[in-house]
């Protein structure tokens, strides 16, 4: 690890540890707003880093909470293992009312889980309570919504998107609705309404046609950053049109220029092997070809004429998610050329890598791989923060955990499903950090079974790995 610089008696250390504790402010930064720069401005290239050479140097990110954690234990649910003072609940079973838990394959009730739950979200209601959103990785698609009051009671189950296909992973966008992706080649990502009906569900084709997993939002910069599930796969960023803002503080997402990521030296179908990427790097972002058209294709195509295929490469992007720093403790990072603002964190399961992206300085590092943890992972997917800074990833191969990532030191086992067969699936927190939803892909839904077609839990998180 480099060492660490004294900001006004915080370490960057202490900064970075920061970047975890808040998410997608709506609004331009205070200490942008203080020098006269307008959003526009932030999104523009930042030109040559002004904070000297970031090779050989690493983001500094200290471990929430949850890094604490003790040695698993048997909650008797299910098969599944969490620390001792931990506590699991099955909330929704495939082909059940999760409501009245009557098994209803037909939904004469009016409602069933879905099968193969996968990517989800937790929004926040007025009245104290929240809703749970998760995807469904059947043909068939679609997404669910478990409704809960402030007390965790669970009030109604309901759909919010039908007739799709595949609905992987997706993100939570600052105007609290959930974008839920396909993942086919010539897949759509689609803006769903948490606390709404399927009807009011819409496709937002400017955000690309390929194998989509997941997305995350930087409002102050109008981008929407979004991670590809193929092992030609690319980082994609929407940059939108100052027109496709909206007065209320939200993107149409229907105007702007669809780019991907190229890191310096492994531009155009490169690919950093090993170690690469274990110090920080600089990227740029290009344009798309055909920006309207599946890009596997538009990659196929281009190859086959001998032409530059843009991009480097990410082998089965997963996750992502995006922090960001309060404004009193940003700090200009190496090679940087202005304080650290936002981080987008992603998981790629083709090389078992989470990567950190600074937005606004352009410089990518890997923050966890293999080497970071004793038993390795197989096959990294979901990837989300906790309230109090806990980088969470889960793993849908043979081991089924979902691991707490510590940035650039040894990672930490938070739960695992023993059964198998399966894929853990769609970790994501209440606002307070006080309950962790997940699915088991093709858990138990049905009796004397050790597999299935879906089970979502939520895991009861005790107060003292809460606080950040």
């Amino acid at each position: 690890m480099s060492g660490t610089r004294q900001l006004g008696g915080a370490t960057r250390r202490d900064v970075l540890r920061y970047a975890f504790l808040s998410a997608g402010a709506a609004t331009l930064p205070a200490w942008l707003a203080a020098c006269g720069a307008s959003t526009a401005e932030v999104a523009a290239d930042p030109g040559p880093g002004a904070g000297g050479d970031p090779e050989g140097k690493e983001f500094s990110i200290a471990p929430g909470p949850l890094s604490a954690v003790g040695p698993l234990v048997e909650t008797g649910v299910d098969g599944i293992l969490a620390p001792a003072g931990f506590s699991v609940r099955a909330v929704a079973r495939n082909l059940y009312n999760p409501v009245n838990g009557l098994f209803d394959p037909l939904g004469l009730s009016g409602y069933h889980w879905h099968a193969s739950p996968d990517g989800g979200a937790v929004f926040a209601a007025e009245d104290g309570g929240w809703v749970y959103v998760s995807n469904s990785e059947e043909d068939a698609g679609g997404v669910g919504a478990l409704r809960f009051a402030a007390d965790g009671t669970l009030t109604s189950a309901y759909r919010i998107l039908d007739q799709t296909r595949r609905n992987c992973a997706g993100g939570a966008t600052p105007w609290q609705t959930w974008l839920s992706c396909e993942e086919t080649a010539d897949g759509l990502v689609y803006e769903c309404q948490p606390f709404g009906t399927a009807a009011e569900a819409r496709a937002r084709p400017a955000l690309g046609l390929f194998n989509h997993e997941a997305a995350s939002v930087d409002l102050d910069t109008r981008t929407v950053y979004l991670t590809e599930d193929s092992g030609e796969g690319r980082l994609y960023r929407f940059l939108a049109e100052a027109s496709d803002l909206l007065p209320e503080g939200r993107l149409k997402l229907e105007s702007g220029r669809l780019q991907v990521l190229n890191i310096a030296g492994y531009e155009n179908g490169g690919y950093p092997e090993g170690q690469a990427l274990h110090t920080l790097h600089r990227v740029r972002w290009v344009d798309v070809e055909a920006p309207t058209r599946p890009q596997a294709e538009v990659r196929a195509e281009l190859a086959a004429a001998g032409k530059p295929v843009p991009g480097s490469v990410f082998r089965g992007g997963e996750g992502i998610w995006r922090y960001e720093l309060p404004a009193t403790l940003r700090s200009l990072p190496p090679g940087g050329s202005r304080p650290s603002r936002a981080l987008i964190f992603f998981a790629c399961k083709g090389d078992n890598r989470v990567l950190a992206y600074d937005i606004d300085n352009e410089l990518i590092e890997i923050v966890f791989d293999n080497d970071s943890i004793e038993l390795p992972m197989d096959d990294v997917d979901n990837l989300v923060v906790s309230p109090a800074g806990d980088v969470i990833v889960a793993e849908d191969g043979e081991a089924m955990r979902l691991i707490v990532v510590v940035p650039n030191q040894p990672a930490k086992t938070l739960l695992q499903i023993s059964l198998g067969g399966s894929e853990l699936t769609g970790p994501a927190f209440t606002p307070d950090g006080s309950r962790l939803y997940f699915s088991s892909q093709r858990g138990p839904n049905l009796p004397l079974l050790k597999t299935g077609s879906g089970v979502t839990y939520e895991l009861t998180i005790p107060p003292e790995f809460r606080r950040a």
